[in-house]
């Protein structure tokens, strides 16, 4: 039998960082409480804006974007820790982040000084395991190219 009950472990946990709901559920079971006891705790914790599924959102996607981590990775990450898409889309579309930036930035960091077609195809293999969808990439081919014409 736990220790505290459901929603003072909540409370504990919700003072260290955000949780999504799913991620909080996961815990109190961990410690092995009642279902009813941890329905109780979630509901309370919503009730009283301790937990919000809508911000925790918004704080994961501005974190995880200052780590170079684009919108397609940010959808995968989110739904496994039970979000629900419409959320997710919702927080990406009404982000301030500009994407086609963040990857500029992120392939400036990884960008080779010579170009061969190997080499073309890693960075893209790249860019789309960080999260990045084949418009940022072929965007940055474009600036690519500009920039080679004017060398």
């Amino acid at each position: 039998m736990p220790k505290y009950t459901a929603v003072n472990y909540l409370i504990y946990l919700l003072s260290k960082r955000d949780y999504s709901e799913y991620d909080l559920r996961n815990k109190l079971i961990q410690k092995q409480y009642d279902t009813d006891e941890i329905e109780h705790a979630i509901q309370q914790a919503q009730l009283n804006n301790w937990q919000n599924d809508e911000r925790y959102c918004a704080s994961f996607i501005r974190y995880r974007s200052q780590q170079g981590i684009g919108p397609r990775r940010l959808k995968q990450e989110l739904r496994l820790k039970g979000i629900k898409d419409y959320l997710i889309s919702e927080q990406l579309q009404n982000t301030e982040i500009d994407w086609f930036s963040l990857a500029e930035l992120l392939f400036e960091k990884k960008r080779p000084l010579d170009w061969n077609i190997k080499v073309k195809q890693k960075m893209w293999r790249f860019m789309l395991s960080r999260g990045f969808y084949n418009e940022h990439f072929s965007h940055l081919m474009d600036l690519e190219e500009v920039s080679k014409e004017y060398e």
